[in-house]
């Protein structure tokens, strides 16, 4: 996974991450087993519990979010982007 994608992952707040993570798995309940997306979003979903899983063992809290930085927006356009992935695929 690019560096750069990593730090976006990192920059999200411990609440924003849970509910990534949350996204992700309900995305991968919801897919065929064979469909061609799903080792993306499995790659990506260990990412986000790696992030996880650093963060607890570091006992920090998460980074505050830099100014300008629209999570939210970037979170809906990862959605959108998978979305066109799976329908470009199927």
């Amino acid at each position: 996974m690019p560096d750069q994608h990593r730090d976006q992952i990192a920059q999200l707040t411990d609440v924003e991450l849970d509910r990534y993570a949350h996204q992700l798995a309900r995305c991968l309940k919801a897919l065929d087993t064979a469909a061609p997306i799903r080792a993306h979003l499995q790659r990506e979903l260990a990412e986000v519990r790696a992030e996880q899983d650093t963060r607890a063992r570091a006992g920090e809290p998460s980074p505050a979010l830099p100014p300008g930085v629209p999570v939210l927006a970037h979170m809906a356009a990862v959605d959108a982007g998978l979305a066109a992935r799976a329908v470009q695929q199927a």
